[in-house]
């Protein structure tokens, strides 16, 4: 049976499975496969498969949430500001875009989807409560931020797996870019939480999208596709 991307509580239970499956086997021992176009997929490479397919799915959603919030705050002064965003992220040295990504060695990859997917995780949560807890906030605003904050943790959930397992030091302590939740404390000051929250998100799309890159890059790779 084929799930739909666009069933969460469906594709979330899916990769949870395909992880949990994955850690109580070494890879190669690993005799079960599942055919699916004439390939017989192991659960490692389903892994691949799923966070690839996901990662992209969500990076469409990202795009999707900032062009709106975009659309309704159009008219908050200062909204497009470049001097006042910048990206927790930026300080990370990491491909930026699909040729690099293509030159990096997997591993390298993998850490670095890891390390942008862990140092969105307190920001991430910090945002969707926030712009739960300010007014006039739309509820489809805050509905996808809520719905892509629960599948960004389930892709991280993956990708924590992977790197548990594939690789000596993947338990290795978190080093997460330095992050302030200030400006969105500011009471009284609603266009500065806008234009806060306008950041952030910016900063997720960009940042997503390159996550994106990583897993599809890595899926390839592991699973040996030409013309990715």
């Amino acid at each position: 049976m084929q799930l739909s991307l666009t069933q969460p509580s469906s594709w979330i239970l899916l990769l949870l499975l395909v992880m949990n499956l994955f850690l109580w086997k070494n890879v190669a021992s690993v005799p079960m496969c599942a055919m699916r176009n004439a390939r017989c997929f192991t659960f490692f490479e389903d892994t691949f498969e799923l966070a690839g397919s996901l990662s992209h799915n969500i990076s469409g959603e990202v795009s999707e949430l900032f062009t709106e919030f975009e659309n309704h705050y159009a008219k908050v002064p200062r909204l497009k500001d470049k001097g006042l965003m910048r990206c927790h992220t930026s300080s990370l040295s990491i491909a930026e875009n699909k040729e690099q990504a293509k030159h990096t060695h997997y591993e390298a990859l993998l850490k670095s989807g890891h390390m942008i997917l862990n140092a969105w995780e307190s920001p991430l949560e910090n945002l969707v409560r926030e712009l739960s807890a300010t007014e006039n906030v739309p509820d489809t605003i805050i509905s996808k931020a809520t719905n892509i904050k629960t599948k960004i943790n389930a892709v991280q959930k993956g990708v924590n797996s992977l790197m548990s397992s594939m690789l000596q030091n993947g338990d290795e302590e978190k080093n997460n870019p330095a992050w302030s939740r200030l400006p969105l404390l500011q009471p009284g000051n609603e266009d500065a939480r806008i234009r806060s929250f306008y950041g952030m998100i910016s900063c997720l799309d960009n940042d997503f999208k390159k996550v994106d890159i990583y897993l599809n890059v890595l899926k390839c790779y592991m699973l040996k596709i030409d013309n990715c």
